[in-house]
């Protein structure tokens, strides 16, 4: 019935109410709806996006912010291998520029005929787009795909990779791959750097980065040392406009030759570095005399003219100078903008749902949280609705003197919080030896006061003549507690059952204290563990992802649980 009659709903006044009304549950309803556009768009995001308050993945509707994703996702946010494609000092993951300025068609038709004579890529030519470093970074495509490629190298065991690979993995999904053999890296082989190498060999070189030595020193090296190209002319003598006219010989060159030496011998990776004859002479006879080895002698003992560098851009300068073109240089940029045009929408899908599949991976991967908590789910709805109906029809069935006070009884048990009992039933399952057991995880809940509460004012409000004609058919106790009862408590079951499966679905910081073992952890431990060395998007998509059962048991037993929420207003 409404409030107001119909002559004065007309009213200014009634009108502003009823708009203040609607605008209040309007602003309501966004309180909710805000948040949940947030969590949905961080769920998607990376450290490109995470930078951008959005409540929509900018990434699916607008080919830049596309593109952005996708440069960090390549270069694995490494900003100095992003500097060495662009060839500038100055680029930004967070404004890139879009679109990009190709490279000429006969540049890229002679590095093409390049790629055709030198046969396949090594290990040191090219490192390995779409990875990162650490979890914490965010999830990468290459890093899954190494992951699932090493491990069927040895029959899907972690252990068996472990000991071939002389690694110490905790989990499956902490397989990275190893620091690449990049311009900055030590050279050092191990089990582990031989087997990725060998995945290289199957990646197609559309993902591979290309170690352009050249670039790196014009464009990391010289600004860090210098700062401005003015600067370096000034202690050069020369006239370049910016850093990317420098060039980069393989051996020592007459102008700058100095800083082109204190980058070969100090700072690039030995891996690039190769003797001149006369280096070699050198090398072999400290060798003989103190027992040096070969960065050592690099590094400490090394002239100007014992040293040349040998990477795929000087092979690539070199290889087309003998064919009129001078200074040549890679077009990695342009062939990561042609993969990028190409294959649009497989990168929408794969950075849509990446953080998704990486808590999907943790999950289903990683130890028995899944079966632990579905167990544990089965057990706790299993006590609930076998021992709360038993009492509570004990209570409605015998009207004792005393069901008042065992009743009160009841209901006091939940006036205190858990965290009052969660010492004592800690103590206590310890003693009995049950920890890291389902009976410590089941045990504690498996009476619930507020429960049996409820199902006895129910079980009151059942007619009474119905358990008369029962009792005068001969009907056993049994028959007239589960033919009759339970048969009509479904929607006040289906209520007790819903809160068993929240309560043992939600489990976590009592099932960490009761479980600590590893085996033993339920879902919700896992993920709060995936939590704390995961990125930002996946800690969102786990948000969701962990919702989506409780959200799937609502809709599919709304009615009955309806049922159980009116049924006992109108009794």
């Amino acid at each position: 019935m409404s409030f107001f009659s119909p002559i004065t709903e007309r009213s200014p006044v009634v009108r502003f109410i009823f708009t203040s009304i609607y605008g209040l549950l309007v602003l309501g309803a966004l309180t909710m709806i805000v948040p949940l556009l947030v969590t949905i768009t961080g769920s998607m995001s990376g450290t490109y996006d995470a930078r951008t308050l959005s409540f929509f993945p900018r990434f699916l509707a607008g080919e830049e912010a596309l593109w952005g994703r996708y440069l960090e996702e390549r270069f694995g946010g490494n900003i100095n291998s992003y500097k060495m494609a662009f060839d500038d000092p100055n680029v930004d993951f967070y404004q890139p520029t879009y679109p990009i300025k190709e490279a000429s068609p006969e540049a890229m038709k002679l590095w093409k005929e390049f790629r055709a004579e030198s046969g396949p890529l090594k290990p040191d030519d090219a490192g390995l787009a779409f990875t990162k470093s650490a979890k914490t970074m965010g999830p990468a495509l290459e890093n899954r795909l190494y992951r699932k490629w090493a491990l069927a190298q040895f029959g899907d065991s972690l252990d068996k990779a472990n000991q071939a690979l002389s690694t110490q993995f905790a989990r499956a999904t902490s397989i990275v791959p190893p620091v690449q053999n990049a311009v900055l890296a030590v050279e050092m082989k191990s089990p582990l750097s031989e087997n990725f190498d060998q995945y290289l060999s199957t990646v197609p070189e559309s993902r591979r980065l290309f170690w352009d030595v050249g670039n790196f020193y014009r464009t990391v090296y010289l600004p860090r040392i210098f700062e401005t190209v003015g600067k370096y002319n000034e202690a050069q003598g020369t006239q370049y406009a910016s850093f990317s006219e420098i060039p980069f010989p393989s051996t020592m060159p007459e102008t700058g030759g100095n800083t082109w030496f204190g980058f070969v011998q100090r700072i690039l990776s030995p891996t690039f570095v190769q003797f001149t004859p006369e280096g070699e002479a050198a090398f072999q006879s400290a060798n003989q005399q103190d027992g040096i080895n070969r960065i050592d002698f690099i590094r400490l003992q090394s002239k100007p003219e014992h040293l040349r560098v040998d990477s795929i851009d000087i092979r690539f300068t070199e290889w087309a100078a003998a064919r009129g073109v001078t200074e040549a240089r890679i077009p990695s940029l342009t062939l990561a903008w042609q993969d990028f045009v190409e294959n649009k929408g497989f990168w929408r899908k794969q950075f849509a749902t990446q953080n998704y599949v990486e808590v999907i991976d943790e999950v289903m991967i990683q130890g028995n949280g899944l079966k632990n908590t579905l167990i544990l789910i089965v057990l706790s709805v299993g006590g609930a609705l076998t021992v709360n109906p038993l009492a509570a029809y004990a209570l409605s069935r015998y009207k004792l003197p005393q069901s008042y006070h065992i009743l009160l009884f009841f209901l006091a048990t939940i006036a205190f919080p858990p965290e009052v009992s969660m010492i004592p039933n800690f103590l206590q399952l310890k003693e009995l030896g049950l920890l890291n057991t389902f009976g410590a995880l089941v045990l504690p809940s498996l009476v619930n006061g507020f429960s049996i509460f409820l199902l006895k004012g129910f079980f009151d409000s059942l007619p009474r003549e119905l358990y008369e004609a029962a009792d005068i058919d001969g009907a056993s106790e049994w028959q007239i507690f589960w033919g009759i009862t339970m048969n009509l408590s479904k929607p006040i079951l289906a209520v007790i059952a819903l809160g068993a499966f929240t309560s043992a679905y939600g489990a976590f910081f009592f099932a960490l204290i009761l479980a600590p073992d590893p085996e033993m952890w339920t879902l919700m431990v896992w993920i709060y563990q995936l939590r704390q060395e995961a990125s930002q998007g996946v800690v969102y998509a786990s948000v969701l992802l962990t919702a989506v059962p409780t959200l799937i048991i609502y809709l599919c037993a709304q009615n009955v649980i309806l049922r159980g929420i009116v049924v006992p207003t109108e009794k």
